[in-house]
């Protein structure tokens, strides 16, 4: 990357920050994009920062970040704020924190480009370096995001079929774990015959709102003294579904050890688990935020949306419902 382009990135990347929580914050209706785009897209960012510039000095990891930027947006995307150099030194967490921030900004430029794959991707790089992603049709810059595009497609093999629009994957079977202080038929509950249905059109969910629902699972897990329960992690997972959803998720199967020793690994995975399902629910709620944060804390716990309001049920999917107004309440005063 020119000198130039490096000043340019200094200067731009906190407004190309708050532009981004803008679009998080208001309701997105946009074009669908798939991990496997974000993640492209992610490490196409990555290959055009390359070679690395000693002009670019003060900027963190392959990918030149201000270091200003990096405590705020890791604590916005995963909950834990990282240093710069927790940030350098551990590249699945940084290309994680990325996929966060950048995944809103593909999909907005989805729908500015009228779904026209190859322009939301020069439109994302114009963004990620100047703000602005409709202000980089010469110059510099156009170079810039034409390189970044390069490398997005050399990643997708360039192939015609493979510039569909996207299609949101399948959530894997459900937690389901017992919330129930009286001991269920079963001792160990068994997945549900097969994940919620998808629909033709399902309703659009931001990040933030899968991450608040995470982290409100993570916060009304049961509490166990049990040792060697075969519940691991802060959101108490059983064992048997770790190895199917980190393999689904990011491509390598994780032991329960390994799950449960990477908070920000395990938290990714879950954002990836409970996206689909959140949006599901979303359509099943009639966009009912509230009954459709419910349904998906129901289909956590018992594999069944439509039992929230039954039981002992009802008081679970109700706790985590108050954690999730009050994770987003904590999300957006950070703005």
């Amino acid at each position: 990357m020119s000198s130039k382009l490096v000043r340019q990135a200094r200067r731009f990347s906190i407004t190309g920050m708050i532009v981004s929580l803008g679009l998080w914050i208001l309701p997105i209706q946009a074009q669908q994009v798939s991990d496997a785009q974000v993640g492209k897209l992610v490490e196409a960012l990555r290959q055009a920062a390359q070679p690395i510039d000693p002009t670019s000095e003060g900027l963190v990891s392959e990918w030149k970040i201000k270091p200003e930027n990096i405590p705020r947006w890791s604590r916005l995307c995963t909950g834990k704020q990282l240093t710069s150099e927790q940030f350098a030194s551990n590249q699945a967490a940084a290309r994680e924190i990325l996929a966060c921030v950048m995944r809103d900004v593909l999909r907005d430029q989805y729908q500015a480009s009228g779904n026209n794959e190859t322009v939301a991707v020069q439109r994302a790089a114009c963004w990620w370096m100047t703000g602005k992603p409709n202000q980089c049709n010469s110059g510099a810059v156009r170079d810039y995001t034409q390189k970044v595009l390069s490398f997005y497609q050399q990643q997708r093999g360039n192939s015609p079929t493979q510039q569909q629009s996207p299609t949101p994957s399948k959530p894997p079977a459900s937690q389901q774990s017992s919330p129930s202080p009286t001991p269920q038929t079963q001792s160990t509950p068994q997945p549900s015959a097969k994940p919620p249905t998808q629909s033709s059109s399902p309703s659009q969910v931001s990040d933030t709102q899968v991450g608040s629902l995470v982290e409100a699972l993570r916060m009304a897990a049961p509490k166990t003294d049990t040792p060697d329960d075969g519940l691991y992690g802060a959101w108490q997972v059983k064992a048997e579904n770790i190895p199917r959803w980190s393999k689904q998720c990011n491509g390598q199967e994780l032991t329960p050890t390994q799950f449960q020793d990477s908070p920000v690994t395990a938290r990714a995975i879950l954002v990836c688990v409970m996206r689909d399902v959140l949006r599901e629910q979303y359509t099943a709620s009639n966009n009912n935020e509230s009954l459709a944060v419910q349904r998906a804390a129901s289909w956590w716990m018992t594999g069944d949306p439509n039992q929230y309001s039954t039981g002992s049920t009802a008081a679970y999917t109700q706790k985590v419902l108050d954690f999730y107004k009050q994770s987003r309440f904590k999300f957006f005063s950070h703005i």
